[in-house]
């Protein structure tokens, strides 16, 4: 499960390391830099357009199939399970030819109530799996990109913490993941191997509990747990 995540980030510097030409970056659709990104927030995705060329641009974190009339579904889509996004009538489509690479500077997971905040080791972004589709409420409404994180389940210090995690997507295969004549089924395999691999080198730390609208680079200091003091 990913439900917040942080995304202080040099879209310039997120478009040349995702080969996005400048006329492909649409900066006044992008999300300004927060610590504390929740679902149906405005995130930022990298994407290949029918043109065939890549795109970064925001979209609303929470993946509303096409054939949904309502923006309010009775379960959660702000992820999507890689076992089973192939299957999913909710993602199956998207799988097939509408993938994404989500950017984040990290990423929070929770152990029981106690948040940990997950990055890099150093400066460098993530390279977050994802899925998006076009939705509108009706044939007159405007049309909403939406998108959704893809999770798998965790290896080592991460599912210490959690039993969930993003997967990320190794440099490898983001023309492959980003490629719309692809279908993802056949891609799922290969990035979950390749991405828990770099999961497994990522730094981790707990984290205060975080605000419900509080923000700033504050949320991701770590907490330095204190033994009591014991006079007898």
């Amino acid at each position: 499960m990913c439900r917040r995540f942080a995304l202080d980030l040099d879209w310039d510097a997120v478009a040349r390391w995702l080969d996005v030409g400048d006329d492909g970056i649409r900066r006044d659709r992008l999300p300004h830099p927060s610590y504390n990104i929740a679902p149906t927030r405005t995130i930022g995705v990298v994407a290949q357009g029918r043109d065939a060329r890549r795109h970064l641009t925001g979209a609303y974190w929470t993946l509303m199939p096409r054939w949904s009339r309502s923006r309010t579904l009775p379960y959660p889509t702000y992820n999507a399970r890689v076992e089973s996004i192939h299957a999913k009538p909710t993602f199956a489509e998207s799988t097939r030819s509408m993938r994404c690479v989500i950017p984040a500077s990290g990423y929070y997971e929770w152990k029981g109530k106690r948040p940990f905040y997950f990055h890099a080791d150093g400066e460098e972004p993530l390279a977050m799996a994802g899925l998006y589709s076009w939705w509108r409420a009706s044939d007159t409404s405007p049309w909403l990109l939406t998108a959704t994180i893809v999770t798998c389940p965790a290896v080592d210090g991460p599912a210490s913490v959690h039993d969930r995690m993003p997967l990320l997507v190794p440099e490898e295969l983001t023309a492959a993941w980003l490629d719309r004549t692809v279908d993802g089924a056949s891609l799922t395999g290969p990035l979950r191997e390749r991405g828990t691999e770099l999961s497994r080198r990522l730094r981790f730390h707990e984290v205060a509990p975080l605000p419900a609208d509080g923000d700033g680079p504050r949320l991701i200091t770590p907490v330095e747990h204190v033994e009591p003091i014991r006079l007898f």
